[in-house]
């Protein structure tokens, strides 16, 4: 029996704006090929052995129709539902079993139903060993969807090692989870809705085993419920930190600019190995206050990018515009945030309300959305009417904080943190002929080599 994952492709923040791409500091941003999200290493962690797999990832290689896999399972996010739609319709014309799961279609199962032959909605823990089961007796079901949330036991690490592929990716840290669940309800965030609004942690055991393999690797943190203030998750990540301090590893973090900024908390995961943290600026209640320049929230967030990188760990700003609480000043505050707490690391996106969230259903209650193109969910394009600028504005403002604070960055330093080669893109499946031009241009022009 085979099982062909498949990963679709999305549209790129270059692809969407090619002439960013003659700015070698911008194009060194995105020079790298990922792997896939955790979504397809998980199923296949608890996929039985005696059953076959492989994996297409669209990014980097085209679409096999002549497979002959018993079932293709295709795992995806909202800006890679066009593409995921075609492959799914192409496949069952084929009279191919396909099931589709991850993210949207959790969030939108009425919409990707149409596509394929099963749908699976919410979490694939537990229930992907009962697809495997109904496939081998040729049974599957239209839906499958997890009774309850899995519990804390329940929740399965990420294969190691499968994109380990040199010709293949660029960046090769692992992904590592150590929560599911938000329980803040941010308007334009769907962790609450897919994944409950209850914090689960995983047992520190099976964590550390789990870091204890990565020894001597980089490795990603996917949850940003780690470095939020709560005493609970505090005193686990304090445990943690103290258990791996000597693992001699590097990892990446990730949350809001409201992170538990404790200098002791910042001590411990500096010490166990934190080498960087991705810090997004979105609608939640903090960052609202920043967008409205709140003196005290300014200074916090100042001094926070200071005790980041005071302590060796890379302060990754990404900063979010068009959201409500964003008004027309939203440009130059960024800019002017960033030169003054002397960020070297930033990148920037686009406010996108992704499905049956929060902010989806208000951009729809008050008929403000442009298109609903799926490929144009990649937060690099305007799809709904912005409240306080127009939406040309909006994309003329996006691109010039790209172009503003690249202008003097040194890339080499900025992205010191993921050993990023700028010639990736001219090498690389990913990208179009336009943008590996505009790449070459760029490093032509700025006197360096290819």
């Amino acid at each position: 029996m085979k099982i062909t994952f498949i990963y679709p492709k999305f549209d790129k923040f270059l692809e969407t704006y090619p002439e960013l791409a003659e700015m070698p500091a911008i194009a060194a941003t995105w020079a790298y090929r990922m792997p896939p999200a955790m979504g397809i290493p998980i199923l296949i962690n608890i996929t039985p052995p005696d059953i076959q797999w492989r994996i297409i990832d669209q990014n980097i290689e085209p679409m096999d129709y002549n497979d002959n896999a018993d079932l293709f399972a295709i795992s995806f996010f909202t800006p890679q539902a066009a593409y995921a739609y075609v492959i799914g319709d192409e496949l069952m014309k084929r009279g191919k079993k396909v099931i589709m799961g991850g993210m949207h279609p959790s969030m939108i199962p009425e919409d990707a139903s149409l596509h394929c032959s099963s749908i699976c909605i919410g979490e694939g823990d537990t229930v992907w060993p009962h697809i495997i089961n109904d496939l081998r007796s040729g049974s599957l079901k239209k839906e499958y969807r997890a009774v309850e949330p899995p519990k804390p036991e329940e929740i399965v690490s990420p294969k190691a090692g499968i994109f380990d592929i040199e010709d293949k990716y660029d960046w090769h840290a692992s992904l590592l989870s150590i929560t599911r669940g938000c329980p803040f309800g941010c308007d334009w965030c769907n962790v609450p809705i897919y994944q409950s609004k209850k914090i689960r942690l995983r047992p520190i055991e099976n964590v550390v085993e789990d870091i204890r393999k990565l020894s001597g690797k980089e490795f990603y943190i996917t949850d940003d419920m780690i470095m939020l203030n709560r005493p609970k998750i505090q005193a686990y990540m304090m445990d943690l930190c103290e258990r791996i301090k000597d693992f001699k590893v590097n990892m990446f973090l990730s949350c809001s600019p409201a992170m538990n900024s404790d200098p002791a908390y910042f001590d411990a995961i500096a010490k166990a190995g934190a080498k960087s943290m991705y810090t997004v600026f979105a609608s939640d209640p903090f960052s609202a206050r920043f967008y409205a320049r709140h003196p005290g929230i300014w200074d916090r967030t100042v001094d926070l990018v200071k005790q980041l990188e005071d302590r060796g760990i890379r302060f990754f700003g990404s900063f979010g515009v068009g959201f409500d609480t964003c008004f027309e000043d939203q440009f130059d505050l960024i800019l002017e945030f960033c030169q003054k707490a002397q960020v070297k690391t930033a990148e920037f996106f686009i406010a996108t309300p992704f499905p049956n969230t929060p902010f989806w259903h208000q951009i729809q209650n008050e008929n403000r959305f442009i298109t609903r193109d799926w490929k144009k969910f990649n937060c690099a394009n305007v799809v709904f009417q912005p409240k306080h600028t127009s939406p040309e504005a909006l994309r003329d403002g996006f691109v010039r904080l790209w172009k503003e604070f690249f202008k003097s960055v040194n890339h080499e330093v900025a992205l010191s943190s993921f050993h990023q080669k700028l010639d990736n893109i001219l090498k690389s499946r990913e990208f179009s002929q336009d943008v590996k031009d505009a790449v070459a241009r760029g490093m032509r022009n700025a006197g360096i080599a290819t």
